[in-house]
């Protein structure tokens, strides 16, 4: 479903169906992507097995508001609130599963805290159809930086999928609360699910990391200003993925990229449709 018009579009704004979310530290990684959540008052706890989350999750900002049977979420917008100057920019995802737990210093291939040897079953976006990959950095890891791949199964259902390599460990790669985006084999363009994860040399510490699938659904551009931003995804600019649809138990939460450390806290305006 979808809102029929502008005045569709006026009304449910006005109704101020909203989520709030606030953040107890900085993003800590300027210039690359940070899973905000991971900041969230109060602290989410580190999962320490691979588990699907929904609108109830310590993950999600929330109290995401309840809609009626068959109904779905459509965002409407937002207004953001940065705690410095510098650009920055926010992403609404839906997380649907994440897991903590893999060492920074392990060079074969880690199944550590996936059950059964993958990440727990999608229930939401079950194809896999544009569903990502991120690792995300819960304990910091070591200062010798490497590179990373990623066994997963992909959209199509094809196993043993191999990601591209890309960057891990060393400054930029490393700290807590880090989201590390991982790009899928030529031609792939979802994961249903994730079996492994290979480090091609040690970080030189273990902290700890894991595997988190979303699906995007929308980009919020805070540019240069400071305070409270309002934007939605008719009236003003800096919005990708405008009027994005969501499942009505989706996870709501965010990824921020900044190019200062800084804080982030907001309200997300939602519509039932």
């Amino acid at each position: 479903m979808s809102l029929a018009d502008y005045d569709a579009y006026v009304d449910a704004l006005g109704l101020n169906r909203a989520t709030d979310w606030q953040m107890s530290a900085a993003i800590s990684r300027t210039l690359r992507q940070n899973a905000i959540w991971r900041s969230f008052l109060p602290a989410p706890v580190a999962p320490t097995t691979s588990v699907a989350v929904d609108r109830t999750s310590d993950v999600a900002i929330g109290p995401i508001p309840a809609v009626t049977g068959g109904n779905e979420l459509c965002v409407l917008g937002g207004r953001f609130n940065t705690s410095g100057a510098g650009g920055m920019a926010v992403c609404v995802i839906d997380l649907l599963n994440h897991h903590a737990g893999m060492s920074g210093i392990v060079t074969t291939e880690q199944t550590t805290n996936l059950p059964g040897g993958s990440t727990a079953a999608l229930t939401r976006y079950t194809s896999g159809e544009g569903v990502m990959i991120g690792l995300v950095v819960y304990t910091i890891i070591g200062t010798t930086a490497t590179t990373v791949t990623v066994r997963y199964t992909n959209s199509g259902g094809v196993g043993n999928r191999t990601s591209t390599a890309t960057s891990f460990g060393g400054t930029g790669f490393r700290e807590a609360g880090s989201l590390i985006p991982i790009p899928l084999q030529a031609g792939d363009t979802g994961v249903r699910s994730v079996e492994g994860v290979t480090i091609a040399a040690t970080t030189g510490t273990a902290g700890s990391f894991g595997v988190s699938l979303f699906k995007p659904l929308g980009m919020y551009a805070l540019n240069d200003a400071t305070g409270m931003m309002p934007l939605d995804a008719v009236s003003t600019g800096g919005v990708s993925g405008q009027l994005s649809l969501a499942p009505a138990d989706a996870c709501l939460t965010l990824i921020g990229m900044g190019a200062a450390a800084q804080s982030i806290n907001g309200t997300l305006l939602l519509a039932e449709v």
